[in-house]
């Protein structure tokens, strides 16, 4: 089984690289980078360098699908805080929207500002995304 499907089809995927798509633009621009980083990421889930293009053409028009899991909702805050950090630069637009996915993806609004902050820390630790997830979900689990 793919990632693709593990997370619901090829809708959640296409939603979750909306999601990673908005925050590379955040500073008003994709760099080599965050496309770099988009893509592979999409690959990951059977998405074509065709579908990410469309994707960011058409963003206006896709709608969010929420993550069903909570290993997919760990997973897709961990890619965003990749993004975040894809070009070496953590800037205030890109935490905006990461906080605002987080709220978006049900993490409570009171923990969003400390989780955000512990996603950047393991984006910078590099942490393999199974061992960032099971961070994340220890983290959560000692601060509800």
């Amino acid at each position: 089984m793919s990632i693709g499907d593990a997370m619901g089809g090829r809708e959640k995927a296409k939603s979750h690289i909306r999601n990673l798509v908005r925050i590379a633009g955040a500073d008003g621009v994709i760099d080599d980078a965050e496309r770099k980083l988009l893509l592979r990421i999409a690959r990951r889930y059977e998405l074509s360098e065709e579908d990410v293009d469309d994707i960011i053409v058409n963003i206006d028009k896709m709608h969010f699908t929420p993550p069903a899991t909570k290993q997919e909702r760990y997973t897709q805050l961990y890619n965003l805080g990749r993004m975040v950090m894809a070009d070496g630069v953590q800037n205030e637009a890109e935490v905006t929207k990461i906080s605002a996915f987080a709220v978006g993806l049900g993490f409570p609004t009171a923990l969003v500002p400390k989780l955000v902050e512990e996603v950047i820390a393991l984006v910078v630790e590099k942490l393999y995304e199974d061992d960032a997830v099971e961070r994340i979900d220890a983290f959560m689990k000692a601060n509800s």
